[in-house]
């Protein structure tokens, strides 16, 4: 559906080539340097560095190293020394400096400091200078970005210091800021950039020259899911009524013969596909920290078979929770076997290296590309796009507003809009049972796509859930505890706060 990535990331230099201000595939065209603003395009490459922070592995790969691997979905796996590595992790003991932990902290940072530069720098900027792009759209994507990664930071660490100005190297230190506080940042970033951002059908050739840039739609959607973490469920119907009234002919769910397809490359950026990070295959950038491609895929597939790392592997306990609904097409789309794997390896080769360290028998079929699909020499940049937000999230995160404020009617009328996507039978039940068929269809929807351990620990549900799991083998994990709710923020940092930082 997507044909031109590599193009189009080039022409915008917006969703491709940058882990650093000044990396991209051709000459520079003009300085992405913090400071005044003088020209358009100097404008718009500093955009595309903001961006860059939403694109690099190291913000993302917490979706599946936190959202599946902390619970009973995933285990890290991976080589022996990959999985020690998260051994205390799995087991609800967050050591501070454990370089995930840490990774997430920085990036996230350095993509907030990006946004807070680029805002300062345009919301200064001659209004005159800008007549191809437009300013207050800008300002709002950079908001929108801003928005997402405190959300991150917010719902794994808890309070994070947060501010939106441009901090000096002489500033005052900043201790945590209270949730409700980050939340109130995060509030009126993405209500600012609702008011600003276009919607799909306002782009001409959205396609072909903007897909994957922020509209309106991916705001108000990002909105249901931040009133949801909030609990405030008046709030999530207010979105979700926005989004309707406003955007929703723009997008649809998928027909039950196009679920898995959804997630392939001809897939990105249909209709049930609301905001996406475009990756694509590098000329000359594949290096483990700068790259345009997404690395997930090469953390996920086959360990020795294929060029893959094999980390992040699916549980039995998941297979068998699509086996219990009887839910045939999730489970297909969502999980390879190690025996499909090797035939469809083996039918593209006629031979192939054993697979090693194969912990579950599993592997996350979201995640894997087929060979001619994925690229081989600069395994970084595989080519597959990360879906950030689905339709089908916001049609679920809508259905628990629902009942939490005794809309029974739409929180079945929404719940079963996705189950008939997949060729499941209504549910019609109340009272808590409705709760827990909500959940369970966020469990089967979401799978191995970074939102199980989060959405299990916000309904309060983390003892319950993440008790005597085994994920392999007979060993079962430690039980999860009050406090593992949240990471621990890095050592490092908790060093150099002098003591206004504490885990």
């Amino acid at each position: 559906m997507f044909k031109s990535k590599y193009i189009i990331g080039i022409a915008l230099a917006i969703l491709t080539g940058f882990s650093s201000c000044a990396n991209l595939d051709l000459d520079p065209l003009g300085s992405p340097e913090a400071g005044e603003i003088s020209e358009e395009r100097q404008a718009f490459l500093r955009l595309a560095a903001v961006y860059s922070g939403m694109k690099d592995f190291r913000y993302t790969w917490s979706m599946q190293c936190f959202g599946d691997v902390l619970s009973e979905d995933a285990t890290f796996s991976g080589s022996s020394n990959d999985a020690a590595g998260f051994t205390l992790m799995e087991n609800y003991q967050y050591p501070a400096d454990h370089t995930a932990i840490s990774d997430k902290y920085t990036y996230s940072y350095m993509c907030i400091n990006k946004a807070n530069l680029f805002i300062r720098d345009m919301e200064s900027a001659d209004d005159a200078l800008f007549s191809e792009y437009n300013k207050e759209q800008m300002i709002g994507e950079a908001k929108f970005i801003r928005a997402y990664t405190y959300f991150e930071l917010v719902k794994t660490f808890g309070g994070v210091p947060c501010y939106t100005g441009v901090l000096e190297l002489d500033h005052e230190r900043l201790g945590r800021a209270s949730v409700e506080d980050v939340y109130a940042v995060i509030e009126q970033d993405l209500n600012d950039a609702v008011a600003v951002l276009p919607k799909k059908s306002e782009i001409s050739n959205y396609e072909t020259k903007y897909a994957g840039r922020i509209t309106k739609g991916a705001a108000l959607a990002m909105q249901t899911r931040v009133y949801l973490y909030e609990k405030k469920y008046d709030e999530v119907k207010r979105a979700f009524e926005k989004f309707q009234n406003e955007c929703g002919d723009e997008y649809s769910l998928v027909s039950p013969d196009q679920y898995a397809w959804q997630f392939s490359l001809d897939g990105e950026h249909c209709s049930a596909s609301i905001l996406e990070i475009n990756m694509y295959n590098s000329t000359t950038q594949s290096s483990y920290n700068v790259n345009n491609g997404n690395r997930h895929v090469l953390m996920s597939m086959p360990r020795n078979m294929t060029i893959g790392f094999g980390c992040a592997q699916p549980t039995q306990a998941l297979a068998d929770a699509y086996d219990a609904e009887g839910d045939v097409i999730r489970k297909n789309t969502t999980l390879l076997s190690r025996e499909e794997a090797i035939e469809i390896e083996v039918a593209a080769k006629g031979e192939v290296a054993p697979i090693t360290d194969d912990r579950t028998g599993w592997y996350n079929r979201k995640l894997y590309l087929k060979p001619g699909e994925r690229e081989e020499n600069r395994g970084n940049n595989q080519p597959t796009n990360l879906r950030l937000i689905r339709l089908a999230e916001v049609y679920l995160n809508y259905a628990e507003a629902c009942y939490f404020t005794g809309d029974i009617t739409n929180a079945h009328r929404y719940l079963n809009e996705v189950r008939s996507r997949v060729n499941l039978a209504p549910k019609n039940n109340s009272g808590d049972q409705l709760f827990e068929d909500i959940m369970n269809e966020r469990h089967l929807e979401f799978g191995m796509e970074g939102f199980r351990f989060f959405d299990v620990v916000r309904v309060g549900w983390g003892e319950r859930v993440f008790s005597h799991v085994v994920k392999y083998g007979e060993y079962a994990m430690n039980p999860f505890h009050a406090g593992a709710e949240v990471l621990p923020i890095p050592q490092s940092e908790i060093d150099i706060s002098g003591g206004l930082i504490t885990n």
